[in-house]
């Protein structure tokens, strides 16, 4: 059994509802339930895979999919089932599907031809390159000074 969560980018012109009566349509043996951010589908591991692809053809590089550690309505995770509010790892999501919009327009201009793997490469270590990592010793010395000054 595979459950994977089906998430829209924020530009995609389908929403969770649609998504959610398009994969029914399927003739395929899947739960499927409609969430805020699209939808998880649940069934035997090739079954999923291969509706993840379909699904994922549905609207190209609106939709992305990746797999969930539990089942639908698993007791430990679902709101129904802990009285509310949002489950673990939800806003981690919700920060993902935030920049699904920008890796959809990179996948478009690719596939259109307007970057190539050199010039991702060079914006890609441009981009690390902003962004040293710094010395644990050092973020020691940060963080022992700033609980200092709050404590």
């Amino acid at each position: 059994m595979k459950t994977k969560v089906i998430v829209l980018s924020e530009d995609a012109k389908t929403s969770p509802a649609i998504l959610f009566r398009f994969l029914n349509s399927l003739d395929y043996d899947i739960k499927v339930k409609e969430t805020c951010f699209g939808a998880y589908i649940e069934g035997e591991d090739e079954v999923v895979d291969e509706v993840a692809h379909i699904v994922r053809n549905f609207e190209r590089n609106k939709i992305f999919c990746k797999d969930r550690g539990f089942p639908i309505w698993d007791k430990r995770v679902c709101r129904a089932f802990r009285g509310g509010g949002p489950r673990f790892g939800f806003h981690q999501l919700e920060g993902e599907q935030r920049l699904l919009v920008y890796i959809s327009r990179g996948l478009e201009e690719l596939e259109r031809g307007e970057l190539d793997e050199e010039e991702i490469e060079r914006k890609y270590r441009e981009i690390l390159s902003r962004h040293e990592k710094i010395d644990v010793e050092k973020f020691k010395e940060i963080l022992e000074e700033e609980l200092s000054k709050i404590l």
